[in-house]
């Protein structure tokens, strides 16, 4: 049997040519005629991003101030103006709706609400005053004259506030502008509201109502300070008592039943589980046929509470006299 022989040679996939070729390409110099390729393409990606950020502004513009009524007075255009920068927005607007028949009025409100009205006397907040600049009929006008404008005589009303934060502050940061007219508006149901919501700002701080709750620690804090958000205070034997201003004007709940009000003062501090209290919305007990108490109280007791002894409260100033 013939044996063949096989000879075996160490190769690579290097050959000579090709490799000569390419150590001849490493050192060839690079060519610049392609930069300006690059630089096309870094100008094109500035304008998007610059195209971008514009279009994202004005979405925002947009949703900042949408124009809701029509250029019908020089009060509404000097609103418009103002809010078209940007940097106000609205707190009070009361302004006529379009409509056939009797007018309609549109009423919208928010926090702080800087006005009020006495009687026939509008006047604004003592704090914001120095804060405000007053424009009548659409134009600026004196502090002085708020106060001989008869209510009945205002067709429309608007208050501006700057946003926060903005670089270039306004030093009176309010706008408070009038439209009068030139006859005696009538009594319809939303100048009605307006008015009254005007008559509970000068009554209270919170038209819009408030509550606040107190644990039995909290509440010998409020009546230790005689806070007047808690509605009650303590007597010399540890009981509570309704404050003499919220007494008449109060619905009591003692664990969920209503009770008569001089039923607070069978209610031991150290028996007070959560107090809460609660001012109403002026539109229940302010203008109102089906008018409802403006306050109301909620107490949920813990009877037991009372025969613990001392040692297990947490020893603090507010329970002196208590044990």
């Amino acid at each position: 049997m013939k044996r063949h022989s096989h000879q075996y040679s160490f190769t690579n996939r290097f050959e000579y040519t090709g490799l000569k070729n390419r150590i001849q390409m490493m050192n060839m110099e690079s060519s610049d005629a392609g930069w300006w390729r690059y630089a096309l393409l870094w100008v094109l990606t500035v304008i998007l991003v610059m195209a971008c950020q514009n279009w994202q502004n004005q979405e925002e513009t947009k949703t900042v101030y949408q124009r809701n009524f029509p250029m019908i007075n020089p009060t509404r255009a000097l609103v418009d103006k103002i809010e078209t920068g940007g940097a106000w927005g609205r707190l009070l607007s009361f302004y006529q709706k379009n409509g056939k028949g009797k007018p309609v009025f549109a009423l919208e409100f928010g926090d702080p609400l800087i006005l009020r009205l006495k009687g026939e006397t509008l006047s604004l907040v003592e704090s914001y005053r120095d804060q405000t600049t007053i424009y009548l009929n659409g134009k600026e006008a004196s502090m002085d004259l708020l106060a001989k404008l008869r209510m009945d005589y205002i067709q429309e009303l608007f208050v501006l506030h700057e946003f926060e934060g903005m670089d270039y502050s306004d030093p009176k940061p309010y706008r408070l502008l009038i439209q009068l007219s030139g006859n005696a508006m009538e009594d319809v149901p939303g100048r009605s509201q307006f008015v009254a919501l005007l008559e509970a700002a000068a009554i209270t701080d919170h038209p819009q109502g408030v509550s606040h709750t107190y644990t039995m620690n909290t509440l010998l804090e409020a009546t230790f300070f005689g806070y007047r958000d808690a509605f009650v205070k303590r007597t010399k034997n540890q009981h509570l008592k309704l404050m003499d201003e919220f007494a008449k004007d109060i619905d009591v709940f003692i664990n969920g039943i209503q009770v008569d009000p001089k039923d607070v003062e069978t209610v031991h501090v150290r028996e007070v589980d959560r107090l809460y209290t609660h001012e109403r919305p002026y539109t229940l007990w302010l203008r109102n046929v089906k008018r409802q108490s403006r306050y109301v109280l909620f107490i949920q007791t813990a009877p037991k509470r009372a025969q613990r002894d001392s040692s297990y409260y947490v020893f603090s100033p507010f329970y002196s006299g208590d044990f």
